[in-house]
């Protein structure tokens, strides 16, 4: 089984870890990206991607390395910590290259068999939303089977 781990922060903390978990219990290669150290560009709008090749957009050659490991994994576990009730801004700025696959552009039919999970952590309030942030990009991207997992720190709850 091939992973790929997309996290919403550079750093190691509960998110990762829990994300590691998950990854580690299923086994199979796993492959990892780190946002916005592995990608930290943000879409300017160019609409290139969608009207004509995505090969055109500025950032093709930076994004192809996430683009190949997604498009190679049977499961993609998408990871972020909250941040003002939301996902990372590095990873709704990831998400937001990927506008040209969605259902009503250009989807890729592999995304439909992909397994998807939603990974978010808080001290307090906030991973409904941003497991949502995350879960409806998947969603239109054509995965449609998600697992969300919100982890409060403060509470030590599932």
């Amino acid at each position: 089984m091939k992973i790929t781990m997309v996290h919403g922060q550079n750093h190691k903390g509960s998110t990762y870890h829990i994300g590691k978990m998950l990854a580690d219990k299923l086994g199979g290669e796993v492959t990892e990206f780190f946002l916005p150290k592995d990608f930290g560009h943000f879409c300017i709008g160019c609409n290139q991607c969608i009207v004509k090749d995505e090969k055109l957009c500025p950032y093709y050659k930076e994004l192809k390395p996430l683009t190949d490991a997604i498009d190679s994994a049977d499961v993609i576990i998408l990871t972020s910590p909250v941040y003002v009730y939301h996902c990372t801004g590095s990873m709704k700025a990831w998400l937001d290259h990927y506008g040209y696959r969605w259902m009503l552009h250009r989807p890729n039919p592999d995304m439909f068999s992909k397994q998807g999970v939603c990974i978010s952590t808080a001290a307090g309030a906030g991973t409904k939303w941003t497991n949502k942030d995350m879960a409806d990009s998947m969603l239109f991207l054509g995965n449609g089977k998600d697992i969300q997992v919100r982890y409060c720190r403060s509470c030590h709850k599932l």
